[in-house]
């Protein structure tokens, strides 16, 4: 692999302590090129611009995909990258959906061991945060015509983050807008999701909301993602999360959790939920806590939830068993929980 040096590194002029999500780049990216054939070797190169013709495929189709996991840093100064083959495996699952190249799994994990492993200075302290780590394809070919690109660039980025959410949400439930659709690319983690997502996000922002729970607004309004990350709730000690299906993303973080949630002896129920007969738990007050889970948002409590006018309050955040099961994810980043060796990728 060739790596062309970023002279001087502008690490030692970040404030660690103050991390906004996504603002902050480390100087150097991995890069690599499909021709049509065949991906080009690894190359680790210096953070730049990147020169695009007008007619660029990706600009006018939308052939874009990404990831994002993390690296973390122990007290010990080990640094583990957590479920990074997941995440190769789900960008190719992405890749195959929107008519893009296929990555070799290993060669992949084997640049970003080396990528991230040269990026140890850049990776806060446990108190501070993690090195968010950001691979994505983008389709390459010069065309205005209307058809996959044979063309494609691969690449990966990286910032230092602190805690994406700090406090409880309050979240409402969304009926007219929807995420993604059955038979489409939700499954997929492409860029076009989060753009059709962003109004109906910033109209809850405006009413005072923090995120949208998203529902199938042709299917009873039956609950699907929250935001950009998985939905969970707790009733009568049970771990509730809507049944997977094309138009919801497989979360990482959301497997992470089912399996420490059964490593601890907690029921799940994978099922269609309509918005209907939860809001009848939230009635009956049977609902014990509510939480979402990501990448950035790991296990964030979410304590108010507005559905049709009417606001429920569940304090989520006193919740025992999930505190434990937040507890036990940490364990696993850091390497104290050695139950899912798996997981971890040590650099």
């Amino acid at each position: 692999m060739e790596i062309v040096q970023s002279i001087p590194s502008n690490f030692l002029n970040i404030d660690f302590n103050n991390l906004e999500f996504g603002k902050v780049f480390t100087d150097c990216m991995l890069v690599s090129d499909f021709d049509g054939e065949s991906w080009s070797e690894f190359k680790i190169e210096p953070l730049q611009p990147i020169s695009m013709h007008p007619a660029t495929s990706v600009l006018h189709y939308g052939q874009a995909i990404f990831e994002g996991l993390k690296a973390y840093k122990n007290d010990s100064g080990e640094v583990n990258i957590f479920r990074l083959s997941d995440n190769i495996k789900r960008l190719n699952e992405s890749a195959h959906r929107m008519m893009m190249p296929q990555l070799d799994e290993q060669a992949a994990k084997e640049a970003i061991v080396k990528f991230v492993g040269g990026l140890k200075a850049w990776i806060p302290n446990r108190s501070q945060g993690s090195l968010y780590v950001r691979p994505f394809m983008i389709s390459t070919d010069t065309t205005l015509r209307a058809v996959a690109s044979k063309s494609y660039r691969f690449m990966v980025i990286a910032c230092p983050v602190g805690f994406y959410y700090n406090k409880p949400l309050s979240i409402y439930l969304e009926k007219e807008h929807r995420r993604a659709a059955k038979g489409g690319v939700g499954y997929a983690k492409a860029a076009g999701n989060y753009a059709a997502s962003f109004y109906p996000s910033e109209k809850a922002k405006n009413l005072g909301y923090d995120q949208v729970l998203w529902t199938d607004i042709t299917n009873d309004f039956s609950l699907e993602e929250l935001g950009s990350a998985n939905f969970f709730f707790v009733k009568n000690g049970v771990l509730y999360t809507p049944k997977m299906h094309d138009s919801i993303l497989k979360g990482i973080t959301r497997d992470t959790i089912m399996k420490l949630a059964i490593d601890a002896g907690i029921e799940i129920v994978e099922e269609v939920i309509s918005a209907s007969s939860f809001e009848d738990n939230l009635v009956k007050n049977k609902v014990d806590c509510m939480f979402a889970t990501g990448t950035a948002a790991a296990i964030t409590y979410i304590n108010s939830i507005a559905i049709d006018g009417n606001i429920f309050e569940v304090e989520s955040h006193k919740y025992s068993p999930v505190q434990n099961l937040k507890l036990s994810l940490d364990a696993s980043k850091y390497l104290e929980n050695k139950s899912h060796e798996e997981w971890n990728v040590v650099v």
